[in-house]
């Protein structure tokens, strides 16, 4: 299988705002809706309260993705990349 890269495309991180709604910020991070209340309960995550609307703060979840360990991706004869 041969594949090809573009070179002119440069990876860019999403950009990270001040504070995400909590479907914002399952879709900007990948993590699921317990998965970011169970991050929030440990600590590592931050909520803020605007009336009854809770909103992720958007530094602390930019940290808590960079802090996620990097994926080991595996060739296709199973060996490490």
């Amino acid at each position: 299988m041969t594949t090809t890269t573009n070179p002119s495309y440069q990876h860019r991180p999403p950009e990270v705002r001040g504070g995400f709604t909590i479907p914002d910020a399952i879709a900007w991070s990948g993590l699921s809706r317990s998965g970011l209340y169970r991050e929030a309960g440990a600590g590592r995550l931050l909520f803020r309260k605007a009336g009854r609307k809770t909103i992720v703060d958007g530094a602390s979840l930019a940290a808590l993705v960079a802090s996620l360990p990097a994926a080991t991706i595996r060739s296709e004869r199973g060996r490490a990349a």
